[in-house]
C-alpha cells in the first residue's frame, strides 16, 4: 500500500506542477501581447507628426505567430503587426512566437540592410527595454537600445535621395 500512495503523491506532485507551468504560460503569453501593444503604442506616438501630415503612415494588422512547435491553427500567440509606409516603401515589424523564459522577438522586414542578414527587435522580461538587433551571420550581433531616433534612422535609408 505505501506504493500506491507514493504514486499517488508523485501523481498530485506532477499534477501541481503543470498546473504552475500553465498558469506561468498564460502569465508570459500576456505579458507578450501586451508589451507588443504598447511597443507598437510607443512607435506610433514617436511618428505622430509624420503620420498626421501625410508623410508616413503606420497600420496595425492581425497577426498570429505561429511555427513547428505552434501551428497557426493552435498557436496563442495571436497580436498585430505594424506596417510602415513611406516613401512607396514597407517595413513591417512582425512578431515572433514568444521565445525561452519569455522572451520577445519582432522580426523587421523590408528594409534594405536586412537583405544581407536579419534585423529585429528583441525583448527579455524583466527588462522593459526593447533592443534593436542586427545579425550578419557569424558576426556577432549589432545590438542598441531602440529609441525614436534609432528607428528614425533606420528608415531613412529608405527615401531616394534627390541628386543635385
Amino acid at each position: 500500500m505505501d506504493e500506491v500512495r507514493q504514486l499517488g503523491d508523485l501523481l498530485t506532485q506532477y499534477a501541481a506542477s503543470e498546473t504552475f507551468k500553465q498558469q506561468q504560460f498564460s502569465e508570459q503569453c500576456a505579458h507578450w501581447h501586451q508589451s507588443i501593444a504598447d511597443l507598437f503604442e510607443r512607435i506610433e506616438h514617436w511618428f505622430a507628426p509624420l503620420t498626421s501630415s501625410g508623410q508616413l503612415s503606420l497600420a496595425r494588422e492581425s497577426w498570429q505567430a505561429s511555427n513547428a512547435h505552434y501551428p497557426a491553427a493552435e498557436s496563442p500567440f495571436n497580436s498585430e503587426k505594424l506596417v510602415v509606409t513611406l516613401a512607396g516603401r514597407v517595413v513591417e515589424l512582425v512578431p515572433e512566437v514568444m521565445g525561452a523564459k519569455g522572451s520577445i522577438h519582432i522580426a523587421v522586414q523590408g528594409l534594405t540592410s536586412d537583405r544581407h542578414g536579419s534585423l529585429s527587435l528583441v525583448n527579455s522580461p524583466p527588462s522593459a527595454d526593447w533592443l534593436w538587433r542586427k545579425e550578419r551571420g557569424a558576426k556577432e550581433p549589432e545590438v542598441a537600445v531602440l529609441s525614436a531616433d534609432l528607428l528614425a534612422l533606420q528608415l531613412q535609408a529608405l527615401v531616394p535621395k534627390t541628386r543635385n
